[in-house]
């Protein structure tokens, strides 16, 4: 049975990130001391943050070198060149193939079929996609700042906004043609309306909205298929009757697969199995075994093993992706049901792995982009620039993490003063989070799968931000712990 304890007291180590952590909390604890005057209005805010959301990625695509591949090439192919060679050959009606014409299997097509969409209509050129993987990251900021500002009001609102503006890892994506671009906002959006929801000012008809806007989702970045039970929770938490509940819970469920329904049909007729969204069971039986470790590291049980499955293995050997993708899938169920405490402390392990702060990977887009034959060898990254660039992304993140353990308990302290509205929103926040670490019991650890809880973690951290930049005093913090002199007191 995994060891927890080594993992978890990995994020008790202390390095130069911690100097920089506290030295931020420093500077956001003494900014009013400064006393510096600042009259501009929460519109101008808005729109200057929202300038600069724009401004830092339309540099990051001059400055990056990276080109993404206009033609198959199985040896090099990486996640984003995949995804663009699905939207290009939609532009020519071949309909999710590989380069050999054998059925896609892996990957989920709410992103490629827009940009691919956007190609017919506006021409083959990479700076299609990028122009929309701006827009879709301002609607992203923009809903990052709605959301915040339903929990929390609009100051805090207008500061998560500017945090996720500055955040270098979706300032460094925004040249790969890759899912997230599209996820957020879809997501998010759905989201937003579950907070409005929340507040006490639903949507008309909010069922069918939370099918639609999750369900596209779903087909976007298949974590999302969690969200019925995030729909459900929020309906218990306002305390509707369970009748309710259940029948939310089923309702978006429902939904959100009517929306996916000509995939599944599509998937039925290619691989002859039922494949939801993407062809995973077997590559995910690789992680889910009594082989498999908390770290990136997996391999299927060999002959002899307790759990070896001769027709899983036949299946995946002879490339029968529908079978296999069934019977892995049968494989994970049985190993779960028949090593329970060995998942749940092996899975909890790899949820401290996934969320850590460690340089373990590197910076994800970076990678993507400076990957041995994906840029301009022109132009190639020096590697003092590139060592930077990481440092920035590995600090900001190691900040928010701990910041945002700071502000959950700051916020658990000022529970009775939150208004039960903005409870409930973090309750949906809450549950996120939760439902994509359970996910991750089970999802090989890539930190690229992190990045959509980013944001919001850092709305959950915005509040501790802002009491540090307005209320927190270091005089009272003082006080508390040197006693007054006797004569004055």
């Amino acid at each position: 049975m995994t060891n927890i304890l080594p993992y978890f007291l990995e994020y008790f180590k202390t390095n130069d990130l911690t100097k920089a952590f506290v030295i931020v909390l420093l500077v956001l604890a003494g900014w009013k001391y400064l006393r510096i005057p600042f009259r501009i209005s929460p519109k101008k805010i808005f729109i200057l943050i929202f300038a600069l959301v724009l401004a830092l990625r339309v540099f990051w695509l001059f400055f990056s070198s990276y080109t993404p591949k206009t033609h198959w090439d199985p040896m090099h192919m990486l996640e984003s060149d995949v995804t663009n060679m699905h939207a290009l050959d939609l532009t020519r009606g071949v309909w999710f193939r590989w380069a050999d014409g054998s059925p896609g299997d892996r990957r989920p097509i709410g992103y490629p079929m827009l940009v691919g969409l956007m190609y017919t209509v506006f021409g083959t050129n990479p700076w299609v996609a990028y122009t929309l993987n701006l827009a879709l990251y301002a609607l992203a900021a923009w809903l990052v700042f709605l959301m915040a500002r339903l929990i929390f009001g609009e100051p805090v609102g207008l500061l998560a906004m500017f945090l996720f503006s500055i955040w270098p890892v979706s300032v460094y994506s925004i040249k790969l043609i890759t899912d997230e671009h599209l996820f957020l906002p879809v997501w998010y959006g759905g989201l937003y309306l579950l907070l409005r929801e929340a507040k006490g000012r639903p949507a008309r008809w909010p069922l069918l909205w939370y099918g639609v806007f999750f369900g596209y989702a779903a087909m976007t970045r298949t974590h999302a298929v969690f969200m019925p039970f995030v729909v459900a929770f929020t309906y218990f938490l306002m305390k509707k009757p369970w009748r309710h509940v259940l029948v939310a819970f089923f309702t978006v469920a429902l939904l959100m697969q009517v929306v996916n329904l000509p995939w599944i049909i599509r998937n039925y007729r290619a691989f002859k199995a039922p494949v939801l969204y993407t062809v995973t069971g077997d590559g995910l039986y690789g992680w889910v075994n009594s082989n498999a470790t908390p770290e990136m590291n997996g391999a299927y049980p060999k002959p002899g093993d307790p759990e070896y499955a001769a027709d899983f293995e036949e299946a995946r050997l002879n490339g029968d992706r529908g079978k296999a993708h069934t019977l892995g899938s049968r494989e994970i169920r049985h190993w779960i049901l028949r090593h329970p405490a060995k998942f749940v402390t092996r899975g909890i392990a790899r949820v401290l792995v996934f969320m850590g702060w460690n340089r373990t990977g590197g910076v994800w887009p970076i990678w993507f982009q400076y990957y041995e034959g994906s840029y301009d060898p022109k132009r190639p990254m020096a590697p003092a620039v590139k060592e930077a660039l990481e440092e920035i992304s590995f600090a900001s993140y190691y900040i928010l993490l701990f910041s945002f353990i700071f502000s959950v308990a700051f916020l658990w302290k000022r529970r009775a003063q939150i208004p039960e509205s903005s409870r409930l929103g973090l309750g949906v926040l809450a549950a996120c989070l939760f439902f994509w670490w359970c996910e991750h019991m089970i999802v090989f650890p890539d930190r690229k799968y992190r990045f959509p809880l980013e944001p919001l973690m850092i709305i959950a951290t915005s509040p501790f931000f802002y009491y540090l930049l307005t209320e927190f005093r270091f005089e009272r913090l003082v006080s508390r712990f040197v006693k007054p002199n006797s004569r004055t007191a």
